[in-house]
């Protein structure tokens, strides 16, 4: 008959409680307390690292273990702090144990009392950390001669002398500041810490060698990286000592099956017949080979699996390879740490309920049990959740609800085996299990391969931390995708939820056109709702009210109803699953971000986050889809049928379909879209709405405000969309605007007539300016008298040219007259020319003189000595001047035309221009920038440069008959206004690279002469003393 392990085998009495030599990492701090710590306990729960801490260490007290030194971690639960206080409560009182400890671990422990000597590195007394050990132990005089005449380390002789066989516990809290401190004290050739390295190395070697001492040590944490090597390498150095006074095990590798000899060794006392051992291997074979059979995975041969059998019995030959997966993770021993992990499988089997198990394994570790629990979680803590919350957790989790289902334990199997698959933290360890490999380690006498396989199926849909990386199966310390998900998005504050759906409706309602609305506020106060200056969107949550009822009576109460638009619905429900599909959305999202590109998981986070923005946009698109504009009856609402979409990128923006919509005969066309190329209609509406009855005139500023207040004035698009249309009125004479701020509504009396003069040019050959009339108001027909002076009749001359008018006159007074009487005579409009004073240097054989020359024809006065030239002699001929600089002014004046000019002429055989570069300088020659190059380049030079000005620009955009000219005259451009006039040309020319040349007949100004220089030399125009002023 088959026969199982517990039936074939007996363990020694120690197997089911083993425990090893062992350390563990952390730091606390001892507390006394005077009511021996029955309301320290009353208020304490026992963590599981407490527990063990307190097992360990008074069992150590009572003899019972060889373990001596204790490192505690600050990842050990309850405190650091609480956890030795705990230890150092019951070892001095122990009437308290009974009330905190289990009763198998006080059936170990003896009735004595321990003392209990507390050391905080903090503190600095004048014997020492030595000398503070003796004296709370009473052997202070004894150590006396280590620190009366300066530190001295003890012997491991004299602690052990101090010590003696009485349980002794020495706490330890805080070393590295200690440490520290003793750095900066010099002792003989080095510091205090050489000595107090000895101490401490001798202290727990001798607490190794006594058989009841224990020793505690706390707070060797990262934040004392650097400053506590000496401890952590004094530890280490303590525990290679530990292990040399225990029992030697021969390291013994686990690619062999010599190991099973050791764990058959030290954890069993006697073991069945070789004929029973056959028996098992071989019903196991015919398992694995039913499971191949049943295409659940490719097995061996069957002769090779119970040979493998027969060498591990009673473990299954996969318990060496899982365990080999983590064997090198950090503080694992291969044997020892193999030992006490052994000996929990098999504590596993022992306490099992049912008495079926033929081979032990991984799979029948027992998580429910603290000490099973607390050995894998040791070997990787990370994993706890992970275990409680799918694998065990006293029926619980996931795999015990898949087999209280499937009234087996097949789940817990398959999840124990993976768990074991799962453990290892070294760098690029193996880790996982693949499906056919968890099959086949399963199989087993009395159990069905299909049972395994279904079991497997249902733990990997719900599971929250079973992971898959290709066909590798393994737990993980982070949940699964679908329920990092569900846990992220449930833990997610609503106030952060809200805070991110503003966000996104702000994004997706931002206000780019500003046609419709020019703000957008999502889910605001209702003070914060401001309508003075433009029209708002507000976006809220619908409430069954239509509209929302805050909103209703927010309506009632403003003056600016015409600027509120709202955007809402009329379905809570459609609200609460926006609020669901934005969390599962915002927590993929935050997931996705920790994801490499390279991890197995990216693919299945993108897609998973793709698909939750399509429910978000579904869930916005059924939840807002009412629109509420102001009319004369109130906040009307309009339904937008089949929804707004949402997360569109093109020109079909949300914005963009609510202007379609408020534009539309479903909003009663609020949105005014065709004003901007029909403003006729609106004109007579403003006129009709905005204007007070019976007042023509009245101020602007009160025209706005009624277009705000007023909810039946339709929307003009933009936020200036009234001041456009005002433009458009008044540029159609409809409207008039006062330099008051008032604004006029026509119809207006009949314009009279005037003239409007546009210069082209001088001609310097016959002295007649030539300029171009335009008649305004005049007719089809108009005729033009002009005047020298200013009382122009029908008597006087008709001008016979109005697009090229010569004349030597200075200055002229056009009058206009409409033939047809329409409209009445107005002003006369004065011209005066443009006086422009020349100069030339001439050198004769024994003198220099200058001439000078004005066109049109003037009289002229000079100056040579600085005085004002308009009090000047009278030029009638050469001026002769002296051969040094000499500092000439002009002054030119025909009937009301005058001008100044101021030459600074050089001394004689001079050619170079003496210019300084810091201050403004002008050029008097005609320049020419012939090539497009050309201009560009003195854009790039000069766009940015203030007090560059240009006189008397001629540009040329476009070649031949197909060229525009554009003449500035008198009007004075810079650099920036000449590229924003040649943009917009060839723009509306649709010539973007059309020739541009520009002519700049009258000179330039520059703030600098550096500028001028720099302008000279790009635009290849020469200066000369003649030509720059300065």
């Amino acid at each position: 008959m088959l026969k199982t392990v517990k039936d074939a085998c007996k363990v020694r009495s120690s197997t089911l409680d083993y425990q090893v030599a062992g350390g563990v990492e952390s730091l606390v701090q001892m507390i006394d307390a005077s009511d021996q710590g029955r309301a320290f306990f009353e208020k304490s729960y026992l963590t599981n690292g407490m527990e063990e801490l307190l097992r360990e260490g008074l069992l150590r007290l009572s003899g019972q273990t060889d373990q001596a030194l204790f490192e505690l971690s600050q990842a050990m639960g309850g405190g650091k702090t609480h956890l030795m206080c705990a230890l150092g409560l019951l070892a001095k009182y122990p009437p308290q144990r009974s009330q905190v400890l289990p009763s198998d671990v006080m059936a170990r422990l003896d009735d004595q009392p321990a003392r209990v000597a507390v050391f905080d590195g903090r503190d600095s007394p004048d014997h020492y950390l030595w000398g503070e050990i003796a004296k709370q132990l009473g052997a202070e005089e004894q150590m006396r001669q280590f620190w009366q005449n300066g530190p001295k380390a003890p012997g491991k002789e004299h602690w052990k002398e101090i010590i003696g066989d009485l349980p002794t516990l020495i706490l330890f809290d805080e070393l590295p500041p200690y440490f520290l401190e003793a750095r900066t004290v010099l002792v003989g050739k080095g510091s205090m810490v050489d000595v107090l390295t000895r101490a401490l190395s001798n202290l727990f070697v001798a607490a190794l060698e006594l058989p009841r001492c224990c020793v505690v040590l706390a707070n060797l944490s990262d934040s004392y990286r650097e400053q506590v090597n000496e401890v952590r390498k004094l530890v280490a150095d303590v525990q290679r000592e530990a292990s040399r006074q225990a029992k030697k095990i021969t390291p013994v590798s686990l690619e062999g099956s010599e190991i099973y000899s050791i764990l058959r060794k030290r954890l069993f006392s006697e073991l069945p017949t070789e004929e029973d051992i056959d028996e098992v291997a071989e019903a196991y074979a015919a398992q694995v080979k039913l499971a191949e059979d049943s295409g659940y995975l490719t097995a061996r041969s069957l002769e090779q699996i119970a040979d493998e059998i027969r060498a591990t019995y009673p473990f299954h030959p996969a318990f060496k390879h899982l365990v080999a997966l983590f064997k090198d993770n950090p503080d694992f021993r291969e044997t020892r740490g193999l030992l006490q992990f052994a000996a929990r499988v098999v504590r596993s089997v022992w306490s099992r309920e049912q008495n079926d198990i033929f081979l032990i394994g991984t799979q029948h570790l027992n998580l429910n049990d603290s000490q099973v629990m607390n050995e894998v979680t040791d070997i990787n803590r990370a994993l706890r959740p992970a275990i409680t919350k799918d694998i065990a957790d006293n029926g619980n989790a996931h795999a015990e609800e898949i087999d209280a289902n499937l009234n087996s334990d097949a789940a817990s199997q398959v999840a124990a085996m993976i768990l074991s698959a799962s453990l290892s933290l070294a760098v690029k360890g193996h880790m996982g299990l693949r499906r056919e490999e968890v099959i086949e380690y399963l199989a087993a006498p009395n159990r069905k391969p299909e049972e395994f396989h279904q079991a497997f199926d249902r733990l990997r849909k719900s599971a929250w931390y079973l992971h898959v990386e290709g066909e590798l199966f393994y737990f993980k310390d982070t949940e699964n995708l679908t329920k990092r998900i569900q846990r992220e998005a449930q833990g997610l504050p609503k106030a952060k939820v809200d805070k991110a759906l503003r966000t996104r409706l702000q994004g997706e309602l931002e206000a780019r056109s500003r046609r419709a609305y020019q703000e957008v506020l999502v889910m605001p106060e209702i003070d914060e709702i401001r309508l003075s200056s433009h029209r708002i969107l507000v976006v809220v949550p619908p409430d069954n009210s239509v509209p929302p009822e805050d909103i209703h009576r927010f309506y009632g109460s403003v003056p600016e109803k015409n600027n509120l638009l709202l955007l809402s619905g009329n379905d809570t429900h459609m609200a609460s699953r926006v609020e669901e599909s934005l969390r599962e959305l915002y927590a993929i999202e935050t997931i996705a971000k920790g994801i490499n590109s390279s991890d197995a998981l990216y693919a299945q986070a993108q897609d998973a986050q793709e698909e939750a923005e399509g429910a978000f946009l579904q869930a916005l698109q059924g939840t807002y889809n009412r629109l509420f504009y102001p009319s004369e009856e109130g906040l009307q609402p309009a339904t937008i049928e089949n929804g707004l979409k949402f997360g569109q990128r093109t020109e079909d923006r949300v914005e963009t379909q609510i202007e379609t919509m408020l534009a539309s005969m479903r909003c009663d066309n609020k949105l005014a879209l065709d004003a901007e190329t029909d403003p006729l209609p609106y004109f007579a509406m403003a006129e009709e709405e905005l204007w007070p009855q019976n007042d023509r005139r009245t101020p602007w500023r009160d025209v706005l405000m009624r277009a705000k207040s007023n909810p039946a004035w339709p929307w003009l698009p933009g936020i200036k969309g009234l001041d456009q249309l005002k433009v458009k009125a008044l540029s159609q004479g409809r409207w008039r605007e006062g330099n008051d701020g008032w604004i006029e509504k026509g119809p207006f009396p009949k314009e009279k007539t005037s003239v409007n003069i546009v210069s082209q040019m001088q001609d310097t050959q016959t002295g007649e300016s030539v300029f171009t009339l335009t008649p305004l108001h005049a007719g089809s027909n108009p005729r033009v008298h002009y005047s020298p002076s200013a009382v122009v009749s029908e008597a006087d001359p008709i001008v016979d040219d109005l697009d090229a008018f010569r004349t030597k006159e200075p200055t002229l007074y056009f009058l206009a007259i409409d033939p047809t009487g329409t409209h009445e005579p107005g002003e006369a409009k004065r011209w005066v020319t443009k006086l422009k004073i020349r100069h030339q240097v001439h050198d004769r054989p024994n003198h220099r003189e200058v001439e000078l020359a004005v066109t049109p024809n003037a009289e002229l006065r000079y100056t040579i000595d600085g005085t004002n030239p308009r009090e000047g002699r009278i030029y009638d001929g050469p001026v002769l001047i002296s051969d040094s600089q000499i500092l000439l002014q002009v002054h030119a004046s025909a009937g009301e035309a005058t001008a100044t000019e101021t030459f600074t002429i050089p001394e004689k055989g001079s050619t170079r221009v003496e210019l300084d570069e810091t201050k403004p300088a002008k050029i008097r020659v005609k320049s020419c920038l012939e090539t497009t190059d050309v201009v560009y380049n003195v854009f790039a030079k000069f766009r940015e440069r203030q007090g560059i000005v240009f006189h008397g620009v001629i540009l040329t955009v476009g070649e031949g008959e197909q060229g525009v000219q554009v003449r500035f005259n008198s009007r004075p451009v810079n650099p920036a206004m000449l590229e924003k006039v040649i943009a917009a040309l060839r723009e509306n020319l649709n010539e973007p690279d059309a020739l541009v040349q520009v002519t700049i007949r009258d000179g330039a100004s520059f703030n600098t002469g550096f500028d001028l220089k720099a302008f000279a030399e790009l635009a290849g125009t020469e200066l000369t003393p003649n030509t720059v002023e300065q």
